[in-house]
């Protein structure tokens, strides 16, 4: 049947509509929908900035405490409404935590000096053995492996040792010849029975290959941290003869020495010959707060193992005071943005921290200042900010009331105490002529005599040379120097009880100059904890950035500065403090309503 003229004309009215609304949805989508992402991200970015204002006013006042009791609220957008019907919202979450540890201060000082007592440090221990082709005419007589074992045998139940065998790849022994991993826990090396299954392994140590001790240093600082005892002293010991064969390599030694240092590890290093990377083993025991001994030659090797070792053999205690401060409690908003980054905004420790993906900022760091009081050396004031309240957590798009009451403050003023090291030369000389005049009368033979004033003029020498150091402001020199100084003393204090036993000195006399180098040792040990000044540990996902935010602050105020990561903790280091003084803080943090009302900041 044919079609009317109507019909047709009704087809065309309909596709005519049909055109229209597609047309007007495409308007529609330019003129409303389109821009909501633009939109979105404005939103987000006043709602993100909005919240870093309220986060640096809340510090900003507590940085000024007030008197305690006093009360203060202000109000946290937590995130940002849909822009449109067509827009979801983007909601951030604002939690407290009242039990979390964020920072934690610590020095130690000698308020003055008792009476003495010699004690022995465990120890793991784990030796990292180069053994490279270049070893063949280095060390022919293979001195370093003699040398190690003799560390060995003076190890010490419960003392522990594992063995890292490098050359152009590091591995445990007796992986190295075919075998199981050894360590720190395996027989033979735990001290049950003996430490005799270990020397075996320096025996696995051959010359061939290259070198690459930064790999070294990662295996060893991976069998500290999955084996160590934390209740021993954490030490390494690496001994090379040569650069690494690579750039990457120094890269990672550099990287593994600052995860050492906060892991708690200390580093020697031994340089054997004229071809080793000086500098860089340098660099790598000074961040881990150990030395590095250059041995001209194989036989050299055997003393400064000796020298090692007789630091965790005995240690003198006069009466070191340790202090410490803990920051607790964190404050944190999670923006889940969708067109604007999504940032985590923290208040931990007295600083605020911003994280995010395009990048992370230390906004406010500890509120502090450092003057320089001359020859390297300075004073320090830290603010640290301790929150406390219940643990409570609330998301939306709403601006949240956070409560605070102040609580109290505190304010701790130690002058850390410096022993003049030219004095401390001359009382160590005194020892010397102590010795000589007794030695005149028969109290002890010649050979006697020479063997422990030898290790006392070195003691002398090493002293008067740091001090040189110190008054021209290389302070980690002189530190280089005083720990070789309080080595030789307990070299002399072991010395003259050996030359007593050997019946070569009188048993009376042995234990009056024991006391004397004993008492000389307990003033150096004072210089080094003034050299090792304060200690801040954080624990915080901004870790890295905190690290980087001290050394960028203190050292562009002339402070000497050290920094290590190791995942969320960061232990940071300011060397050579004179003055210390702590402004302790502490504030109640409640989100919400609070029962004592306050005050509202705008």
């Amino acid at each position: 049947m044919r079609r009317s003229p109507r019909d047709s004309e009704g087809v065309a009215s309909t596709v005519a509509t049909l055109f229209s609304l597609l047309i007007l949805l495409v308007f529609l989508q330019a003129a409303l929908v389109a821009p909501i992402p633009a939109r979105q991200y404005d939103a987000e970015w006043q709602t993100s900035t909005a919240a870093v204002a309220a986060f640096r006013q809340l510090r900003s006042t507590l940085a000024t405490l007030a008197p305690a009791g006093t009360t203060f609220t202000v109000p946290m957008p937590m995130g940002t409404d849909a822009v449109s019907v067509f827009a979801a919202s983007s909601p951030g979450t604002l939690s407290f935590r009242g039990d979390q540890g964020t920072a934690r201060i610590s020095f130690r000082f000698v308020p003055q000096f008792y009476n003495a007592d010699v004690r022995k440090i465990d120890q793991d221990v784990v030796l990292l053995m180069d053994s490279s082709g270049s070893m063949v005419w280095n060390d022919p007589q293979r001195l370093r492996i003699s040398g190690a074992k003799e560390y060995v045998d003076r190890l010490i139940y419960p003392d522990r040792v594992a063995i890292v065998d490098f050359d152009s790849d590091a591995l445990l022994t007796k992986m190295n010849a075919g075998g199981s991993p050894h360590h720190l826990n395996t027989p033979g090396h735990d001290g049950i029975p003996n430490h005799a299954e270990a020397k075996t392994d320096l025996d696995t140590i051959d010359s061939s290959g290259g070198t690459n001790f930064g790999d070294a240093i990662r295996i060893a600082n991976d069998e500290l941290a999955a084996y160590g005892n934390p209740n021993h002293a954490w030490v390494e010991i690496l001994l090379t003869d040569g650069e690494n064969n690579a750039q990457w390599m120094d890269d990672r030694a550099r990287a593994e020495s600052l995860r050492a240092r906060a892991l708690g590890i200390t580093i020697y290093t031994i340089g054997l010959g004229s071809a080793p990377d000086a500098a860089l083993l340098t660099e790598i025991a000074t961040n881990t707060g150990g030395t590095y001994y250059a041995a001209p030659n194989a036989q050299s090797i055997r003393w400064i193992y000796l020298e090692i070792s007789r630091r965790y053999q005995s240690a003198f205690s006069c009466g070191i005071y340790a202090s410490s401060d803990v920051s607790m409690g964190v404050l944190s908003l999670d923006l889940l943005n969708q067109e604007y980054p999504r940032q985590s905004v923290r208040l931990e420790a007295g600083g605020i921290s911003v994280v995010q993906r395009d990048g992370s900022v230390i906004l406010d760091g500890m509120p502090s200042k450092y003057v320089a009081t001359g020859s390297g050396a300075g004073a320090l004031t830290l603010s640290i900010l301790s929150l406390t309240g219940a643990t409570a957590s609330t998301s939306g798009t709403w601006a949240e009331t956070v409560s605070v009451r102040t609580i109290t403050r505190e304010t701790v003023d130690q002058k850390i105490l410096k022993v003049r090291l030219d004095e401390e030369a001359d009382a160590i000389a005194n020892i010397t002529r102590t010795l000589d005049d007794w030695a005149s009368q028969g109290a002890a033979t010649p050979s006697a005599q020479q063997a422990v004033g030898t290790l006392l003029d070195d003691a002398e020498a090493f002293t008067r040379r740091a001090h040189g150091n110190a008054t021209a402001g290389d302070i980690p020199g002189a530190k280089f120097d005083v720990d070789r100084a309080q080595s030789r003393l307990s070299a002399a204090a072991t010395e003259a009880e050996r030359q007593a036993s050997l019946r070569q000195m009188q048993s009376w006399l042995a234990a009056m100059l024991r006391d004397m180098v004993l008492a000389s040792g307990c003033r150096l040990e004072q210089w080094r904890n003034w050299y090792d000044g304060i200690s801040i540990t954080l624990e915080s996902p901004a870790a890295t950035l905190w690290a980087r935010w001290f050394n960028e602050t203190f050292r562009a105020e002339g402070a000497l500065v050290s920094a290590g990561v190791s995942g969320d903790r960061a232990v940071i280091s300011l060397h050579a403090i004179d003055r210390f003084v702590l402004e302790y803080r502490l504030a109640e943090i409640t989100i919400g309503g609070a029962p004592w009302g306050g005050s509202h900041l705008p």
